[in-house]
């Protein structure tokens, strides 16, 4: 923020208190918000500062510097309640992922809406949309050679990821969908039932294992497993 900027944020303020701004005034404000802009969110913050009450009734509001960044944050920060990343070209690549997530959180912050990547529909009038229209509510057989349903047509079971969102691991977009999401598109449990089988033989065993055990040797397994647990 300049000097002519921070004047023309004083005489907003002067509308509320009836200051009287002056040069040197500007010149000061300019230096404490000098990596502050001047923008919409600048004048909502002194509109915020003196539509609340003072901590005292009766006490005179008057705005300084640290009150216009103090509300900018909030008025900011209360943007991004609920965001949600829309996932851009390139997020494979950490930086360029992260580059995207910052960008669409400045974007957000400043009341913006960032563009949604999204796959074009056909016109309306295309054969591409009527075949397309016709063979909704219709069963498709499928067959050896016929390509599988997109991954990124169902959430994913594993890691969250909304429609047409990425997988992720580590809170990072992956390329390669998770196993369980790409079974879930294609009609299949989540979970292969091969895999299933195997858990479930496992756990009854350890049941049954546990269930022949003695008294004194449930005792004993306990306190190993407490070893265990402080050992690491």
């Amino acid at each position: 923020m300049n000097t002519a900027e921070a004047g023309r944020l004083l005489m907003h303020a002067a509308a509320f208190d009836n200051r009287q701004p002056s040069a040197t005034a500007a010149e000061a404000w300019a230096a404490a918000l000098h990596n502050l802009p001047y923008d919409q969110d600048a004048l909502a913050a002194v509109a915020r500062y003196y539509s609340t009450p003072p901590a005292r009734p009766g006490d005179r509001l008057w705005i300084q510097p640290h009150d216009i960044r103090t509300h900018r944050a909030a008025i900011r920060s209360e943007r991004l309640d609920g965001f949600v990343y829309e996932p851009q070209p390139g997020d494979d690549n950490p930086t360029t992922y992260l580059q995207n997530l910052r960008r669409q959180k400045a974007l957000v912050a400043g009341g913006h809406r960032p563009a949604a990547v999204r796959a074009a529909l056909p016109p309306a009038d295309s054969d591409r949309m009527k075949n397309t229209l016709a063979l909704v509510g219709r069963d498709v057989p499928k067959t050896d050679d016929a390509p599988t349903a997109s991954p990124l047509s169902v959430p994913c079971p594993m890691c969250q990821s909304r429609l047409g969102q990425q997988c992720k691991r580590g809170g990072h977009p992956i390329t390669t969908p998770h196993a369980a999401r790409i079974r879930v598109a294609n009609g299949e449990p989540a979970i292969d039932p091969a895999d299933q089988q195997a858990a479930d033989e496992r756990r009854a065993a350890a049941a049954a294992y546990l269930a022949r055990l003695t008294a004194d040797e449930r005792t004993e397994l306990a306190a190993f497993e407490r070893q265990l647990g402080d050992a690491s």
